[in-house]
């Protein structure tokens, strides 16, 4: 190809375009991230002050949240003006809130129909924590810690029905206590 090889391809096509004397000056001169680079500083500021994290802030710039190109001038132009980001949380924002998609005890506690996966130990137990059921075994009385270790007490379905998740038909039950009742491994109906 005639190239040197410790030239380039852009050297190559830079000599290329000054020996054919080509004009150029309608090409975009390089871009620096000084010059002009950066956000309009009163409202970037207003924004950056308002914003929770950096896909909020692109949302009240009116940008793509996932834009990477205004995310990185963004983060120039916060630099650039000195801006504090202390009150910036990310994806903290909503801890120590309830998720507005969060199931209520009164909607997991019911009998669920057949076919129906069985609800999650988690869901269970949250929903249990709801009522105020207390988390002790309903026939040694014992609670989450045997000799000084964590114990995971687990929920049993007294009539055996998996799908009956009605509070009257739940209890916790340490795992000894679990072991000795004919709905243990699932030795009770099914559902």
């Amino acid at each position: 190809m005639g190239i040197p090889p410790e030239d380039g391809p852009y050297q190559h096509v830079k000599r290329r375009i000054r020996h054919y004397n080509i004009d150029t000056s309608h090409f975009m001169p390089p871009r620096s991230p000084r010059d002009g680079s950066l956000f309009p500083e009163q409202e970037f500021t207003q924004a950056v002050a308002a914003s929770h994290g950096l896909a909020d802030l692109m949302r009240r710039l009116g940008l793509p949240e996932f834009n990477g190109a205004a995310r990185s001038k963004a983060k120039r132009s916060i630099d650039a003006y000195g801006l504090s980001t202390e009150h910036v949380t990310g994806q903290g924002h909503g801890s120590g809130q309830r998720s507005p998609a969060r199931r209520n005890a009164e909607d997991i506690l019911v009998r669920l129909p057949s076919g129906a996966p069985r609800s999650r130990t988690m869901l269970l137990r949250r929903a249990l924590d709801d009522i105020d059921r207390a988390r002790l075994c309903a026939e040694c009385g014992l609670g989450e810690t045997w000799q000084g270790k964590r114990l995971v007490l687990e929920i049993d379905h007294i009539n055996g029905d998996r799908l009956d998740n009605r509070p009257e038909n739940l209890r916790y039950l340490c795992p000894n206590c679990h072991a000795t009742t004919s709905s243990w491994c699932r030795g009770g109906e099914s559902a």
